[in-house]
């Protein structure tokens, strides 16, 4: 079946890139990352909540282990790159050096809240930085304000003293923020995974990723060479697993997964990240073959839309629900769509279809509004 489309609306490109715990030394006022050669990462188990309208919580557990008769205390950071769509000003991103699209960042070890401070620093070297005054911004790249060279590699830094005990210390936290989004993909997230190779073992010696979708349907992609050895498998809920050919910016395959109200987990041992995580939506103007609760139905040409694709398009959303068709051609339609997963106790309630829901509903092809 021949689809035409085209795009309604170019949406705003939001990417940042997220990143895991450092050790970090100060000189002077500035943030240096080091490598810290007592402190191992035991176990860390990263939790992504996908969420409607392009958001997501993050929460962290950590397991760190001191093999020391003593206390260490240890300056830790959270690296998160800064936005590069180019819709911030210049003087907000240095004058407030917290990331604009994290929100209520908090922080425990062994139980006892943290305070923390926010910075920025150079990431993946260990050379200090000029001071903070001397920085502009433009479109999120970073400029010496005297020499006017780009400054790469510049993260949003939320720093804490980490007091790690003898034997096993737990350090959690939690943060929300806003997804990416694009021409392309209604969301998008990476994630950091290779910082961890900055502590005493250079791996995560435990590590499990677990994505959910709690009271939503998300259908989205996962690198498979950022996870390498690791088999996703369905946690809860309602959900489809499988390897597909790469249509993005990496070698190799990629996972392929769709979710409603359920969660997926990776789990390994020995866990040495050489690659960062990365996630993607659907394409944001495939609504044949793509389906992501919040997400908006982009704009499609006319002409050249079939009846069935017509009628398919309007029935998405409850095709998303699970809605078991007994007309064959639709039935046909949507079990061919890997993100299809029919469950005969749905009864078409509509009492959480979103704006865009109802677009597909009452979509019309461009024809048949002439």
């Amino acid at each position: 079946m021949k689809r035409n489309f085209i795009f309604a609306c170019m949406a705003l490109v939001a990417g940042m890139t997220w990143a895991n715990d450092s050790s970090y030394e100060v000189i002077g006022n500035q943030l240096v990352p080091l490598k810290e050669t007592g402190i191992r990462i035991t176990k860390e188990i990263l939790t992504i909540e996908l969420r409607e309208n392009n958001t997501a919580f993050v929460d962290v557990q950590y397991e760190f282990t001191n093999p020391t008769k003593e206390a260490k205390t240890v300056l830790m950071g959270f690296e998160a790159d800064p936005p590069y769509d180019g819709s911030y000003e210049p003087d907000n991103l240095v004058k407030d050096v917290r990331h604009p699209f994290i929100k209520d960042f908090k922080v425990e070890i062994n139980g006892t809240k943290i305070n923390y401070k926010n910075a920025l620093s150079k990431v993946g070297n260990f050379r200090p930085l000029r001071p903070t005054k001397n920085w502009t911004s433009e479109n999120g790249t970073f400029f010496d304000m005297k020499t006017g060279q780009e400054i790469a590699d510049v993260a949003h830094v939320y720093y804490f003293n980490a007091t790690f005990e003898p034997g096993v210390n737990k350090v959690h936290h939690t943060y929300s923020y806003g997804m990416g989004n694009s021409t392309t993909f209604i969301y998008f997230l990476d994630y950091k995974l290779t910082p961890a190779i900055r502590w005493a073992n250079k791996q995560i010696d435990d590590f499990t990723l677990n994505i959910s979708c709690k009271k939503t349907i998300k259908h989205f992609y996962i690198g498979a060479e950022c996870l390498p050895g690791m088999k996703p498998v369905v946690a809860s809920g309602k959900g489809k697993v499988r390897k597909t050919a790469n249509e993005y910016q990496q070698e190799g395959y990629v996972w392929e997964v769709a979710l409603r109200n359920g969660s997926v987990k990776f789990h390994t041992k020995n866990f040495r990240p050489k690659h960062e995580l990365w996630l993607r939506s659907g394409f944001i103007c495939d609504p044949l073959g793509t389906y992501n609760k919040g997400g908006y139905l982009c704009g499609l040409s006319g002409g050249d839309l079939t009846d069935l694709q017509i009628r398919a398009i309007r029935n998405i959303p409850y095709a998303a629900r699970g809605h078991v068709f007994k007309d064959p051609e639709l039935k046909e339609f949507f079990e061919s769509c890997f993100w299809y997963m029919p469950d005969p106790n749905y009864k078409d309630d509509t009492s959480d279809f979103t704006a865009s829901d109802w677009e597909y509903v009452n979509f019309k092809d461009e024809d048949d509004k002439e």
